[in-house]
């Protein structure tokens, strides 16, 4: 699906966000990853490839990723794994960090994402981005994600369809693993196992293995 503008920029009617309209809609997000060269609330599609940026478009605003070296690099390593798991057995496709999604007028780019063939039976768009979300979400936090952002984030996800999310936070060396967005139905620690379910029950990953391999303090996970 390709979108270019919300229906208020199109009848020319998109409000113009005060300060206090940011901090009520982004609570503590840091004011730094909030986008001004484009007015917040009139952003759209387009603005967001144009600014070459890694964002998100978020209410007309573009919001861009926090990002670490912590991250990037447990990110990558569950990418790969997850995407060898899923590519061997041909169950669809997983998405990296710049994988979008239309949630409602929202486009959401989660850092690990998995999408099922049957999800998608006329194959990947060679154009714009899909409207149908990814059962699995993987998020990786960095210092300047907040709380606030990933409740919502959740929040999105869920109401569209996805069933599993899982929030990796490299510094705690803790993965929250949800199947609803409020609360989590576990926290896994060094001496836990992360499997796929409900999504890819046979997908397993010991959580030490996972943050060693990105400190190279031990063999990497096969």
């Amino acid at each position: 699906m390709i979108r270019t503008e919300s229906a208020d920029v199109a009848a020319g009617s998109a409000p113009e966000w005060t300060v206090a309209d940011l901090a009520e809609r982004f609570g503590s997000l840091p004011a730094s990853r909030i986008r001004t060269d484009v007015p917040p609330g009139t952003a759209t599609e387009d603005d967001l490839e144009r600014v070459g940026a890694l964002c998100e478009l978020i209410d007309g605003v573009l919001v861009e990723k926090a990002v670490s070296d912590d991250s990037s690099i447990v990110g990558g390593i569950l990418l790969r794994l997850l995407g060898n798991f899923v590519a061997e057995r041909r169950l669809g496709w997983v998405h990296a960090s710049d994988g979008f999604f239309w949630l409602a007028s929202n486009l959401r780019a989660p850092d690990v994402s998995f999408t099922r063939k049957e999800q998608r039976p006329g194959g990947l768009l060679r154009k714009g981005h899909s409207d149908v979300a990814p059962v699995l979400v993987a998020e990786v936090l960095s210092p300047g994600n907040t709380a606030d952002e990933m409740a919502r984030k959740r929040r999105e996800f869920f109401a569209r369809g996805t069933q599993l999310f899982w929030i990796v936070d490299p510094l705690a060396r803790t993965i929250d693993v949800y199947t609803r967005p409020e609360k989590p139905d576990a926290v896994l620690r060094d001496d836990d196992t992360l499997t796929g379910a409900p999504v890819l029950p046979d997908f397993t990953l010991s959580v030490r293995e996972l943050f060693d391999a990105a400190e190279l303090s031990d063999e990497p996970p096969a």
